[in-house]
């Protein structure tokens, strides 16, 4: 009997916690609250069409309603954060950047779906951002030349030059620096034929540059001075000659030299002279003989 009683109260205790918990869905159920919060929405970018948003983040209250359980958890809503994207939502007029009513609540129903209905104010049905109108102003790139060393001995054959010479910036007015970009090139050798790059300086997310990086080309060379020996032929006779030369090492190589020298013959008075000069701006004849190369017969 007193286990028949115990089975009989646990019984009607669940069945007390049963009806008690239809009652509280159905009454929950029955409910529709409604609360106004504080929200925060951040644009993902600030620079949209034309514009730079000086502040990408729009304030507002907004009345949220439900039913249901949905309702429980209203609290969410109160100082919500929420990042959303400028490309899909921000629009833009010869005023500025704005987003309305309908993009925001877009917004919150991807994020939490169809249990709560949003309203705004009726007086705030256009919501500006402070921006700024954009421009492009191209900037010269200073290249200072002296942290480009040349080892002892060498010399340019094509002096350092950079490309590009000047970057396009494009941002709100006052954010764009003035007068030139500095290019801090570090300390360095310069030996043969080469190209480096060189990052510029970056001016943070408001702007926006055609390109982050410098391309220094030059060209040197060992400076050296040698002597060589060529032939010419007159009246079928073959003269040696002397030739002593300075410039490149890559250009006065014994197989090469020649390719940048003109010898030439001529008459003078005592007899067949020569000429020997330089077909190169590199190439410097230094001296040659003879400089007559058959004296007349007296």
């Amino acid at each position: 009997m007193r286990k028949l009683l115990q089975h009989i109260r646990i019984e009607a205790l669940l069945f007390l916690v049963f009806a008690a918990l239809i009652w509280f869905v159905m009454t929950v159920s029955a409910t529709t609250i409604e609360r106004q919060y504080t929200m925060n929405f951040t644009a993902d970018a600030s620079v949209i069409d034309s514009y730079w948003m000086q502040d990408s983040t729009l304030t507002t209250q907004i009345t949220v309603r439900s039913q249901g359980l949905s309702a429980l958890f209203m609290r969410q809503f109160n100082g919500l954060e929420l990042t959303f994207s400028a490309k899909n939502s921000i629009r833009a007029n010869r005023i500025g950047l704005f987003i309305l009513p309908v993009d925001i609540d877009r917004i919150l129903v991807e994020r939490f779906g169809g249990d709560y209905d949003f309203s705004f104010s009726a007086q705030s049905d256009t919501f500006y951002f402070s921006t700024s109108a954009l421009i492009t102003k191209s900037l010269p790139i200073q290249f200072l030349t002296q942290s480009v060393k040349l080892p002892d001995g060498y010399r340019w054959i094509s002096p350092p030059t950079i490309s590009p010479t000047e970057i396009e910036i494009t941002g709100p007015e006052w954010a764009i620096p003035a007068g030139s970009i500095r290019l801090d090139v570090p300390q360095t050798e310069w030996k043969g034929r080469k190209r480096e790059n060189v990052r510029l300086q970056e001016f943070g997310t408001r702007l926006t540059q055609s390109a982050n990086k410098a391309v220094i080309a030059a060209h040197s060379d060992l400076w050296v001075e040698d002597r060589f020996t060529t032939e010419v032929e007159w009246d079928g006779r073959k003269h040696d000659v002397q030739v002593w030369l300075s410039g490149p090492f890559t250009l006065l190589k014994p197989k090469e030299w020649r390719q940048y020298v003109n010898v030439a013959l001529h008459a003078v008075e005592d007899g067949v002279g020569l000429d020997v000069d330089s077909k190169s701006p590199l190439v410097t004849v230094l001296s040659y003989s003879p400089k007559i190369l058959v004296h007349s017969q007296q």
